[in-house]
């Protein structure tokens, strides 16, 4: 008896260390089709992203015909996996004109917790036909929106430190807004890198307190920004410092109902 609670408890505690290194599992880069910036700075900062992030298992890129196959594969399985795109959201995720409210591959991706990670334009907004705002009110099942024409963003505290290629200043016109947050009780803002000092929002993570799912952004304008190296650094140093492998839990759970019996 004495050493079956030993054998557990080393068990236990060795699964229980893995979470703090629990490593994101897949991230898929769709850059096919780009809005508000141009196909050579999109695949720069793919490049560029492919090379330095090192805490994911795998990352690859996708076409609009495979990434849906990614999402479903990958959705609810326990791990952590992102989805960045280039300001244009694939028609197999989420079919054009939000012709799925409801239902679609994208959007069971996210509640299952997993992450969509986007800059240039509009998260969710471009497709043919576009969304608009309804693909993000969709996706989230909220009222929020993204028009803050004319901010100028600059780096938190967290910003400086945890994505140090922020510019000192940038335009930022398309921020998620402080304030809306109040009238979304699913929803919490995770991380703040940067911000106009104020209410408006870019690069920020915010994160469905229910089911786990986050919705991330950085640089959602057309200039030229730092986009792959401040996309990396956001996972690098917070994403993949933050992510806990659900599987890991349900085998602790296990390895203790064992212990106990």
């Amino acid at each position: 008896m004495y050493r079956r609670l030993l054998i557990a408890a080393a068990a236990i505690t060795l699964i229980l260390s893995s979470l703090s290194f629990a490593q994101i599992d897949k991230i898929a880069i769709f850059n096919e089709q780009v809005s508000w910036t141009d196909a050579a700075t999109a695949t720069a900062a793919t490049d560029f992203i492919i090379a330095n992030v090192k805490v994911a298992n795998e990352i690859k890129v996708y076409s609009d015909a495979t990434i849906k196959a990614f999402a479903e594969a990958n959705t609810a399985d326990g791990d952590l996996d992102i989805i960045i795109t280039f300001g244009w959201f694939p028609t197999n995720l989420y079919p054009p004109g939000n012709a799925e409210v409801d239902g679609s591959a994208a959007e069971n991706f996210l509640q299952g917790g997993d992450m969509f990670l986007n800059t240039a334009d509009y998260i969710f907004y471009v497709s043919n036909p576009n969304n608009d705002a309804g693909g993000l009110q969709n996706m989230t099942n909220t009222a929020l929106d993204m028009w803050t024409d004319g901010t100028v963003c600059k780096p938190t505290a967290d910003g400086s430190a945890l994505t140090p290629s922020l510019p000192a200043t940038y335009n930022a016109p398309r921020c998620f807004r402080a304030d809306q947050f109040d009238a979304e009780p699913d929803w919490d803002v995770e991380k703040i890198f940067g911000s106009d000092g104020a209410n408006n929002l870019d690069p920020v993570i915010i994160r469905n307190n229910k089911n786990g799912g986050r919705v991330a952004i950085a640089f959602q304008v057309g200039d030229a920004t730092p986009r792959g190296e401040v996309m990396s650094e956001m996972i690098t140093n917070y994403i993949a410092e933050n992510v806990t492998a659900v599987d890991s839990f349900e085998k602790a759970t296990t390895t203790w109902g064992a212990m106990k019996r």
